[in-house]
């Protein structure tokens, strides 16, 4: 029987675009270590890096953006590894911001559950989620 598995919140909606990154970390003598990186999917709150560094969950973090030279502080959410089929492994680090209210990737993204914006096809006008339409007949 396999462990039930719980459902992701996010607070912001991710998507999947590639920013190169250099992310740095304290080792444990001490010595801050630098390594190279680059995002798999981004939000509000944070990313998924690519990341080949022994890192673990909890573990602070200080990423830099190489295309805005601007640095964030984050923290270790997860750590998985994935063989791929040519039998390379790749980590994949799940980061979270230390001040989520910081403007890193300079994108605005939606709350989670927001739903997409639909146009009428007649008139080209928004319509708004969960609104009801009737049709008068015979009229």
């Amino acid at each position: 029987m396999q462990p039930l598995r719980r459902a992701e919140r996010r607070r912001t909606l991710r998507v999947s675009l590639e920013i190169p990154l250099r992310v740095q970390a304290r080792i444990s003598n001490g010595e801050t270590v630098s390594y190279p990186s680059c995002t798999q999917k981004v939000g509000g709150d944070g990313a998924l890096l690519l990341l080949d560094a022994p890192v673990m969950p909890g573990e602070p973090l200080l990423l830099t953006n190489e295309w805005t030279s601007e640095t964030a502080r984050c923290f270790v959410t997860s750590v998985k590894d994935r063989r791929e089929p040519k039998g390379i492994v790749h980590r994949y680090v799940g980061v979270g911001f230390a001040f989520p209210e910081t403007d890193f990737w300079h994108i605005v993204f939606p709350k989670a559950g927001t739903r997409q914006a639909t146009r009428s096809a007649q008139t080209g006008a928004l319509i708004p989620p969960n609104t009801q339409h009737f049709r008068r007949y015979g009229t």
